[in-house]
């Protein structure tokens, strides 16, 4: 959803929707971009030993791998969890 309608498939439900847009709205008030935000995140957890982003097109690549190393700052992070975006269980990068 970071650039479209969809989810799972089908036409987004309004839940997500809005989640989505909040999210967006905290990306871009500390500056982030939401593809940033969602590689780091995907990593944060302990589990996790790599994150295969899908790329339409040979840019992406790129686009994908700059985002992986863009600077997020703390305050993003525990903007996430005090909104109630993600658990307060999840995992963040740093261990914000």
């Amino acid at each position: 959803l970071a650039g479209g309608t969809h989810f799972e498939y089908q036409q987004a439900p309004p839940e997500i929707v809005d989640r989505v847009g909040k999210l967006k709205a905290l990306t871009e008030k500390h500056g982030v971009s939401i593809k940033a935000a969602a590689l780091q995140f995907s990593l944060a957890h302990p589990a996790a030993a790599a994150v295969i982003p899908g790329a339409t097109r040979p840019s992406r690549i790129a686009e994908d791998t700059a985002a992986l190393t863009e600077d997020i700052p703390a305050a993003f992070w525990t903007g996430l969890r005090a909104s109630g975006l993600v658990s307060s269980a999840a995992p963040l990068p740093n261990g914000a």
